[in-house]
């Protein structure tokens, strides 16, 4: 290991016990540390220790910091324990404050309906940007990290955000923290549940059609395997003087392989699909100016006031939440009472 990457790995345990508040001082290959009394007891450590580059022995309050090393392992496990959250504000020189009108004729598509801009007004708004790690399990794994924006206010994923956001200014100095909201964080995590998969489809494009040749292969072998067998068996019916009872439980025999198939072909199918599983492991509160837009929607002879987000960050509207599954839509129905509905929703309200 080359001595840069020693480097990071103090640092690294210099800067989880620092936020865990432990007292440290820096030494020449490391650091001395006293720990409070729940730390100590959940790294299995003295409460006063010594960290130093390298790997060797654990011994009389001297631990190593390496690749492996058992108090680094315990480190990495608590930090993944608990998602870190960071905040930040963003300011911009200008805020769009005409043009609404096309961009949600371009955005939008309101069914069975007509609408136009009432009126438009700055706000200070929230999203949550959640770091999320995937496991796509099957006979083979694949990990990865997933980005994802959300509206802390509707739920509403918003495409490209985590992106463009990159190359965005940010205040991290004294950034209002965020105030959680059960409700709020609720709809979020319903949405990592629920539109992850159809995100990672992409992502995991190539996997999936590996494991799909891996599974046709396999099937294939099977299915002629079991021909042959069959083929073997009924030739051996052949043979003279095979007696009555022979014949009949060979024939039984026969008679079972479709089913022996179907089974071994789906204990492949099941050892080749892939199983997801999505968990944030970072989350990033943003509070940035935007522009709060009321939409008033004409439903024949009914009318209906729709509060949309121009997001200055994307430079595009806001998607808006459909009010039956919470999935973020841009092609909006409304039911006999007027919810906002996706497609599928729509062709039964799940709120009337």
């Amino acid at each position: 290991m080359s001595f840069e990457q020693d480097q990071d790995l103090v640092q690294f345990a210099f800067r989880f016990l620092e936020n865990r508040g432990a007292v440290l001082e820096r030494t020449g290959d490391g650091f001395e540390a006293l720990l409070p009394g729940p730390l100590s007891q959940m790294l299995g450590t003295p409460e006063h220790i010594q960290i130093k580059n390298g790997s060797g022995d654990d011994t009389n309050g001297m631990f190593s910091i390496s690749y492996g090393s058992p108090l680094l392992e315990k480190m990495v496990d608590a930090a993944r324990g608990q998602a870190p959250i960071l905040a930040c504000s963003l300011e911009f020189d200008y805020l769009k404050s005409q043009g609404f009108d096309r961009l949600v004729k371009e955005q939008f598509r309101f069914y069975k309906s007509m609408g136009e801009v009432e009126s438009s007004a700055i706000i200070k708004t929230d999203y949550l940007l959640v770091i999320c790690r995937y496991v796509a399990q099957s006979d083979e794994q694949k990990e990865g990290l997933l980005r994802l924006a959300f509206s802390y206010e509707t739920g509403a994923l918003i495409p490209r955000m985590e992106e463009m956001l990159s190359s965005i200014v940010k205040d991290f100095g004294n950034p209002p923290g965020p105030v959680w909201k059960d409700e709020n964080l609720e709809r979020i995590v319903e949405g990592i549940k629920n539109q992850s998969k159809g995100i990672l489809a992409e992502e995991i494009l190539f996997f999936k059609e590996s494991m799909t040749r891996r599974f046709r292969r396999d099937a294939a072998n099977l299915e002629e395997y079991y021909d042959a067998l069959k083929k073997e068996m009924e030739k051996s019916l052949e043979r003279p003087g095979l007696s009555d009872e022979l014949i009949k439980d060979r024939k039984e025999k026969i008679a079972l392989l479709p089913d022996e198939l179907a089974k071994k072909r789906d204990d492949l199918f099941k050892k080749y699909s892939i199983r997801l599983k999505v968990e944030p492991c970072g989350v990033m509160f943003v509070r940035t100016p935007a522009v709060r837009v009321l939409y008033r929607v004409s439903i024949g002879r009914k009318r209906k006031n729709l509060s949309l987000t121009y997001n200055p960050v994307t430079r595009t509207m806001d998607p808006l939440v459909c009010q039956g599954c919470g999935r973020t839509i841009w092609n909006v129905h409304f039911c006999d009472q007027h919810h906002l509905l996706c497609s599928r929703c729509n062709e039964q309200c799940p709120l009337c």
